[in-house]
């Protein structure tokens, strides 16, 4: 890798950590295709690779976040301890799924929850002030299931996928735990730093990561993460999410288009 392709590198991932912060998400679904699309990487090793990054971008931006008190500790905890469990066990299996069901996995998840944070932006009576005591599950033994169980979903699509499970996490804390979707992308953030850290060990010791492209992207994500929470804040809630909507569905096109191309 030449000096002037990780310094382009290290400015992608600066845009990226900014989207990342903005949108509570580790970047994952701009990682993979960039990854993928633009630098020619195998699914699985931009999916790795992916992960590499995810975690201290998330973390990066989980910082400013607690900073800041907008984060339910609790929910996060429940949601990225069980999400690890799962992306430990899912990790293991990925390089035994062809890169083309990956790819699919991961685009029809991005396009579906598109959907729902659009018809949450645009439901009638929706409002800005979210919580978590409104949603459906009215017991405190029943939210801490549906946490644990969005976590496990979360995370096994995360060591598949390569995505830190943020695309997943918010459209269901905004739809089922109540939580606004500025709310949501704080408890995200943190969820996904923990999540995608045991995926990342697994994939390493698989030899799936290609490292340089991790750290260039990481010199600018890890910054970006924290303009980015900052820029989010001043961000009006429905707005928010249906770019946040708008740049899942880009994503997932992507994929698709580039694994499209690889098969030709």
């Amino acid at each position: 890798m030449t000096t002037l392709l990780f310094i382009l590198i290290a400015l992608l991932g600066l845009l990226i950590g900014i989207l990342s912060g903005i949108f509570g998400i580790g970047g994952g679904i701009m990682i993979i295709p960039a990854l993928n699309l633009v630098f020619n990487l195998s699914p699985l090793t931009s999916a790795a690779t992916s992960l590499f990054v995810v975690a201290p971008t998330a973390i990066s931006g989980t910082y400013r976040h607690l900073r800041q008190g907008k984060i339910d500790v609790r929910a996060a905890l429940f949601i990225g301890l069980s999400g690890a469990c799962a992306s430990t066990v899912s990790s293991f299996f990925s390089g035994q799924i062809p890169g083309i069901i990956i790819i699919v996995i991961a685009a029809c998840l991005i396009i579906y929850c598109a959907g729902t944070i659009i018809h949450n932006a645009l439901r009638p009576g929706g409002d800005e002030d979210g919580d978590p005591k409104r949603s459906r599950f009215k017991s405190k033994p029943g939210l801490a299931v549906a946490r644990i169980a969005l976590g496990l979903f979360a995370g096994a699509m995360s060591g598949i996928v390569g995505l830190g499970g943020g695309f997943i996490i918010i459209p269901i804390a905004v739809s089922l735990l109540g939580y606004t979707f500025k709310q949501a992308t704080a408890v995200s953030l943190f969820s996904v730093g923990i999540i995608a850290l045991p995926g990342i060990i697994m994939h390493a010791l698989l030899g799936h990561v290609a490292y340089l492209y991790g750290l260039a992207l990481m010199l600018g994500t890890i910054p970006g993460a924290n303009i980015g929470v900052r820029m989010a804040a001043k961000i009006p809630e429905k707005p928010l999410g249906l770019a946040f909507s708008a740049l899942l569905i880009i994503s997932g096109v992507m994929l698709v288009i580039n694994q499209v191309l690889l098969d030709i």
